[in-house]
């Protein structure tokens, strides 16, 4: 009989940073939902820190072999081992080290996301993950010192992983821009959300009554990031109340943006300028359960972002079949959800205009016309996601 094929999957991601961890999730579950043949082909190993929310790992967890923790597998080097880590932290800038002798041990058939500029052995069976190049887009939003360290690390993936796998197109054609001496090396990966069952049994009208909100409102749900526009939403309803229309919109997400701490002062300052402190309800983080029902009881979602890699937001949109307003930027138009009408993401008026049409046409959720023609779709695209997940570590390998 022959040996399961081991996968490590490495979370190096901020915990802050909520659609990395999702991102885990869906291809854990994406994969673990194949076949019960092609299911027992394989092991899935999670590395990952002991912060990760543990909501996250107890969804995970039974379908997971087994869970190391970063913190553990460091406490275990030698004092040798973690000089040479912390130098190879400060040349390369990103702790890349640390997990070499562990994947030694453990003899993993392929580790991702990951690259080693130390060992080829290594580097041959694992690949490098690249979301997006938003720091060449958008400069402004970055320290000079961030766009240090990512350029830096883009480089290193060029010139050292084997693979490198590009949530879209869109990054895949940057990437052969920007390192053209490594395009052979790149494949695509866009990813799918999978929804859980739980999703689906539960009245949304409950999470509305919760959170004391309206019937009828859009919803933005987004952390308080510059380049997630939030402000030209805003903008676009002040445009709208002065004809008379007074639409509500429903924000969640982290209100904290690291590279620029006051910008939430200016979504408050713009908020109360507009005077939108009764149509703009701001709810902060919610349970993912919670932001669930939130976007199915909803009209419709809107996605103002400047830029994106794969967006979380329109994928969870698509699988569960509701309406979504979307800038028109080259990864959105890639995605291209059903049920969504893109808006011109240098416009105000253009988003305004799309706000007005909706707001007057599209009645609360959920539809559940819609959501089940969207769970259905959402079987095949998982199916399809994850198998060539499967099939480019085999290939590696």
């Amino acid at each position: 009989m022959n040996n399961p094929f081991r996968i490590g999957l490495v979370n190096q991601y901020d915990q802050n940073w909520i659609a990395g961890t999702e991102y885990f999730k869906n291809l854990i579950l994406g994969v673990s939902s194949l076949s019960h043949e092609n299911r027992n082909a394989f092991e899935i190993y999670f590395i990952t820190s002991k912060s990760i929310d543990n909501s996250l790992l107890n969804v995970v967890e039974p379908y997971l072999k087994k869970i190391f923790f970063t913190e553990e597998i460091i406490g275990s080097q030698t004092f040798l081992k973690n000089i040479k880590r912390k130098i190879a932290t400060i040349f390369f800038k990103r702790p890349y080290y640390i997990y070499e002798n562990f994947f030694k041990k453990f003899a993993f058939d392929f580790i991702y996301p990951y690259f080693s500029p130390g060992d080829d052995d290594i580097s041959k069976k694992s690949a490098a993950l690249i979301f997006d190049f938003q720091h060449k887009y958008l400069p402004k939003y970055f320290s000079k010192k961030e766009i240090m360290i990512r350029n830096e690390y883009f480089r290193n993936i060029a010139k050292y992983a084997s693979t490198v796998i590009l949530s879209s197109k869109c990054a895949q054609r940057d990437f052969h821009e920007f390192f053209p001496y490594a395009a052979s090396k790149t494949t695509v990966l866009p990813f799918r959300s999978v929804p859980s069952p739980k999703w689906f049994n539960v009245n949304p009208k409950d999470l509305q009554k919760k959170y004391s909100l309206p019937d009828k409102f859009f919803i933005v749900s987004n952390q308080f990031w510059q380049h997630k526009n939030h402000l030209a939403i805003f903008e676009a309803m002040n445009l709208l109340n002065k004809e008379g229309l007074r639409p509500i919109v429903v924000c969640t997400g982290h209100r904290q943006d690291y590279r620029r701490p006051g910008y939430y002062d200016e979504v408050l300052k713009t908020i109360r300028r507009y005077d939108l402190d009764e149509q703009i309800v701001l709810l902060g983080l919610v349970p993912k359960i919670d932001q669930i029902q939130l976007l199915r009881r909803s009209i419709a979602v809107i996605q103002p972002s400047l830029f994106e890699g794969w967006s979380t937001v329109v994928e969870e949109t698509r699988c569960i079949g509701k309406p979504i307003i979307l800038s028109d930027i080259p990864v959105h138009l890639e995605q291209n959800p059903p049920n969504c009408e893109y808006f011109d993401r240098n416009s105000t008026y253009s988003l305004a205009e799309v706000m007005a049409k909706w707001w007057n046409k599209l009645l609360p959720g959920p539809d559940f016309v819609q959501e089940a023609i969207g769970q259905e779709n959402n079987k095949e695209e998982v199916r399809i996601f994850a198998k060539k997940f499967l099939d480019i570590a085999k290939k590696i390998h």
